[in-house]
């Protein structure tokens, strides 16, 4: 019986719970795509933006319907929609009586009917910058910040809300993705060429996708098959050496099935030394990954089942160490990280067209990671196996204005890690029960409710309650409030590598408990018009405390890590103001100011938690021409000082300041669109900034006072790129 419901559950896949229109908007004659068209259900306020082929996909509230198609300088087309058939819809421009169109891209906008304050990053967003992977793509959002781990590893970490990127619960189409082993290096896993959308959702999460989310739910959508280009190419390199070739390929298969290929290949084996200290300011590296999946679109059953295969590895250190060198006899330092990933994936559905509020779902993952490291003579093994499954069941009470999603989870990590010449072994084991109900009385108010108990084999019983509230209280204003329990299992070892790249000894002081915290937070989201053009604002504040957190102390001995469970308070505020302004049709900006306080009890004291800014400015602008020809993007951050931890305890000559000075950060694009593609050059880091001397006694680093974990800002310069997109269309 076992083995029948493990065969059924990998067979499984995607819910969805009414039908979807799906179809290109472009104009007529040249079809050109027209990007960020408007495409809204009649008589309702869903709707969706043309993504920057012009496409898009829909799900629908009810069957048969309308939709209304409209773009500034077009003429408006109502299409009434058939299920399985493909709209090619084409608009006519009013040249006569608006003169020359701008068409532009919306590339981030706030979900204006969730109760959950989620803002949306297109892929038109995505293309202002070079976005090869996923730590890469969030260089012009304002919500997620992108920090530097070390200055070896060459990792990159988000953070949101003040706090460190583990608290986000991440997830690549409703699958937990970035976790566990993946935790450090997970977000360089996806490639950012594969990314259709990403929904960036503040503070706690629905209860229906698990109780990790403590400070966010990041999701990650990618091209889809039945959507995507019969080939898509994007290739990029740099002026550091390095060379990335990614390849896209969409096909229709039968009445009913499509199929995707998404293939990605990177490499650099030069060796940067920009500041002369004898290490690489960034690692050699190459990776190959591959996903393989099939959808199957019927009348009632949706289904998708996907494979993916990924390899990735790392070298880095003094100058000299390479890929196939052993970092355990190797005279020059060495750091090394190969990592194997499989995973099979996938998604089912069953829905009711005569009921488009019912539906049933499952969602499921299997995967196996393998990680191999190497820092200095210090040597990291793991190995994760996980298997994961949501069902999914939702429905109305009465009528729509009582609707509910109740369901069922099931998780299984299983490690297996050595770290030098101890082992540490645990199977986490959490199936959990959910419910989650919300009252639409009308278009301005929506009130959602949940709760969900897990059953840790270890830690026991995880209550995790959690409320959204939205009210419009005009079309252009929306309130939000939200608030939320969560909880996480910390892995030491891996969220701590960066670490390990010193000679700080890791001292585990106690038994690592659960990590517990609670998160509050209110946004208010409006938009008037000055000079006859629309101004959005957004302004939130969110506060995160913790029950339980597991402390990371590099500041009561510079030659350790201890790690210890709280003992005392531990607190993260967060407040955000956020303006968008289309300066003129071919001219936009946006700009952002966040404050950060947080701070935790470190070794007895309350303190400010190190690297972290507590003032931070964010500034972009985007140019566009007509059709999109040509698109130049600029990107700006401040960076306010940090706290950086204790070195009082080492020799006069390797003590380091206690805070650092602020810095800016800017980066910018030239793109050139063609009817095949585009093209595109860009710089990042045009200042050329760095951290001078961010390793701690580099000529030196089997000594005891070698660290090249205290980093703050970028380690290597000005990076100059070029790159193209091509496609051939279905």
């Amino acid at each position: 019986m076992r083995s029948l419901c493990l065969l059924l559950a990998l067979g499984l896949a995607q819910i969805a719970v009414s039908q979807i229109a799906r179809g290109k908007i472009s104009t007529i004659g040249k079809k050109e795509p027209l990007i960020g068209a408007t495409i809204l259900e009649e008589g309702t306020s869903n709707g969706v933006i043309s993504g920057i082929d012009g496409s898009f996909s829909l799900q629908l509230t009810t069957d048969p319907t309308i939709l209304i198609v409209s773009y500034a300088g077009f003429k408006k087309d109502t299409v009434a929609v058939y299920p399985g058939r493909f709209l090619d819809i084409q608009l006519m421009e009013l040249t006569a009586e608006l003169g020359e169109v701008v068409v532009k891209a919306k590339g981030t906008y706030i979900e204006n009917r969730t109760p959950l304050q989620t803002e949306v990053i297109t892929q038109a967003e995505l293309t202002k910058a070079a976005c090869c992977n996923l730590s890469e793509s969030f260089d012009t959002n304002a919500s997620v910040d992108v920090s530097y781990s070390d200055a070896i590893t060459g990792a990159k970490t988000i953070q949101m809300l003040g706090l460190e990127g583990r608290y986000v619960q991440l997830n690549r189409e409703g699958v937990p993705n970035v976790r566990g082993l993946a935790g450090r290096y997970g977000l360089s896993f996806i490639p950012g060429p594969w990314i259709q959308a990403i929904d960036v959702g503040k503070g706690t999460g629905t209860v229906v996708n698990g109780y990790e989310s403590m400070t966010g739910q990041i999701n990650v959508e990618l091209k889809k098959p039945e959507n995507s280009d019969k080939l898509y190419l994007n290739g990029y390199v740099n002026s550091f050496g390095r060379s990335e070739l990614n390849a896209l390929h969409g096909r229709k298969m039968g009445e009913r099935w499509y199929g995707g290929l998404l293939l990605h290949a990177n490499h650099l084996n030069t060796e940067i030394d920009q500041n002369d200290d004898g290490f690489m300011d960034l690692p050699k590296s190459r990776q190959i990954n591959l996903i393989n999946r099939y959808k199957y679109v019927g009348e009632k059953l949706r289904s998708q089942i996907g494979f993916a295969i990924m390899r990735d590895e790392k070298a880095g250190g003094q100058l000299g160490f390479g890929f196939g060198d052993d970092f355990k006899t190797s005279v020059p330092y060495g750091f090394q990280n190969n990592t194997t990933r499989l995973e099979v994936f996938g998604k089912m559905g069953l829905v009711f067209p005569q009921k488009p509020y019912k539906g049933w779902g499952l969602i499921y993952s299997a995967s196996y990671m393998d990680v191999e490291s190497g820092f200095g003579r210090r040597s990291y093994s793991g190995q994760e196996s996980t298997l994961y499954a949501n069902m999914i069941f939702q429905n109305i009470l009465g009528n729509t204005a009582h609707q509910y999603k109740t369901g069922m989870s099931f998780l299984v990590d299983d490690f297996d890690e050595q770290f030098v010449d101890s082992t540490f072994t645990r199977t986490e084991v959490v199936p959990g029960i959910y419910y989650e109900y919300s009252f639409v009385p009308n278009d301005r108010i929506t009130l959602m409710l949940g709760a969900r108990t897990d059953f840790h084999n270890l830690y026991g019983t995880y209550f995790t309650p959690r409320l959204h509230f939205r009210y419009a209280l005009t079309d252009q204003t929306t309130f939000r409030v939200a608030g939320g329990r969560g909880y996480r299992t910390p892995n030491v070892l891996i969220e701590n590598s960066n670490v390990l790249v010193s000679s700080r000894a890791l001292m585990v002081l106690e038994e690592p408990l659960p990590e517990v915290s609670w998160n509050v937070g209110a946004s208010l989201v409006t938009s008037t018009e000055i000079a006859n053009r629309d101004l959005s604002l957004t302004l939130d504040y969110y506060h995160t405390t913790f029950e339980n957190q597991l402390v990371y102390d590099m500041d009561a001995s510079s030659n350790a890590l201890s790690v210890y469970n709280l003992d005392g308070d531990s607190y993260a505020h967060s407040f955000q103001l956020e303006g968008q302004y289309e300066f003129s049709e071919r001219l936009s900006g946006k700009a952002a100011y966040k404050y950060y306080n947080v701070k935790t009890t470190i070794n007895g004291a309350l303190r400010d938690m190190p690297f972290i800014s507590r003032d931070r400015v964010f500034l972009n602008l985007a140019y566009a021409t007509k059709f999109e020809k040509w698109k130049a993007d600029y990107t700006l951050h401040w960076f306010g000082t940090q706290r950086l931890p204790d070195t009082l305890d080492k020799p006069d000559e390797f003590q380091q300041r206690n805070q650092s000075p602020h810095y800016f950060h800017m980066n910018a694009q030239v793109t050139r669109g063609f009817r095949w593609g585009a093209i595109y050059l860009g710089a990042e880091n045009l200042l050329d900034f760095t951290q001078g001397n961010p390793i701690i006694d580099a000529e030196n680093p089997f000594g005891n006072e070698f660290d090249a974990s205290i980093v703050w800002a970028p380690i290597a310069g000005r990076m100059i790129y070029a790159g193209f997109r091509y496609r051939i269309k279905d």
